[in-house]
């Protein structure tokens, strides 16, 4: 072959630039699969991050109201163990009713993305952030709302407080909680996912958010606590005003 070559420059030539286009190819196609396997790597892990901060941030909001619960029961049994007191411990009660707002943005994407095993690449993953999002709701109807509903019937007045049973409520909020909490720390081991990497996509957030929305004052306890105030002041002013008629 090397003979042919040497006594055919135009063969020569011919497989000289056949090699060169064949090793061309092999590294436009080899680069192009390192970059799109990259970028895969990349949006698996902004997709898992996402998700996962969104299961993080949600066990925050429930944790508040688990805590909320069980201030309002401690409140109640202190009210219902003094009648006559009961105007003082309104405030107390009022304040701790549970409210639990939550978006469902990333939820929405993760469920409804048709690509999101094939992005992932992890079903057993997949399953458990729709068990913890499964949870989440339940927490919600079951709980949190229905725990609030009640509770706002409840301290109209001492009979009503003393007719409402908050005792199994604790309980299965703690339950519920559990669960969302092993769903998430089995999430954190099969992807690898520390919380302090949680933390930096935490911050990342917040700065994207503070530069959508600027300088944000509203306090949501602070006006809930105004609110319950003037709720108070309303029902003792009825109060009044039914003693002077009298």
């Amino acid at each position: 072959m090397k003979k042919e070559t040497k006594k055919n420059p135009a063969l020569s030539k011919f497989l000289m630039t056949l090699a060169a286009t064949t090793v061309s190819i092999i590294l436009t196609f080899g680069t192009t699969a390192i970059i799109d396997r990259k970028k895969q790597k990349v949006a698996k892990r902004e997709m898992v991050l996402m998700v996962m901060y969104d299961m993080r941030e949600s066990m925050k909001e429930l944790e508040q109201c688990d805590s909320d619960i069980k201030a309002f029961f401690d409140a109640q049994v202190e009210a219902l163990a003094h009648p006559k007191a009961y105007g003082t411990n309104y405030a107390e009660l009022a304040v701790h009713v549970p409210v639990m707002e939550y978006t469902t943005t990333t939820e929405t994407i993760f469920r409804s993305n048709a690509e999101t095993i094939q992005t992932i690449g992890n079903i057993l993953f997949v399953e458990t952030v729709s068990s913890f999002y499964d949870l989440r709701k339940r927490y919600k109807t079951e709980v949190a709302d229905y725990f609030s509903n009640r509770a706002l019937m409840a301290v109209e007045d001492y009979a009503s407080l003393r007719d409402f049973d908050t005792d199994i409520y604790p309980f299965y909020s703690e339950a519920i909680l559990r669960s969302m909490k092993k769903d998430l720390e089995q999430c954190k081991l099969m992807m690898k996912v520390t919380d302090k990497d949680l933390d930096v996509f935490s911050i990342q957030q917040q700065k994207i958010l503070e530069a959508t929305r600027g300088k944000d004052t509203y306090d949501s306890e602070e006006a809930l606590r105004e609110r319950m105030r003037r709720k108070s002041q309303l029902q003792q002013a009825r109060e009044e005003g039914r003693l002077e008629l009298q």
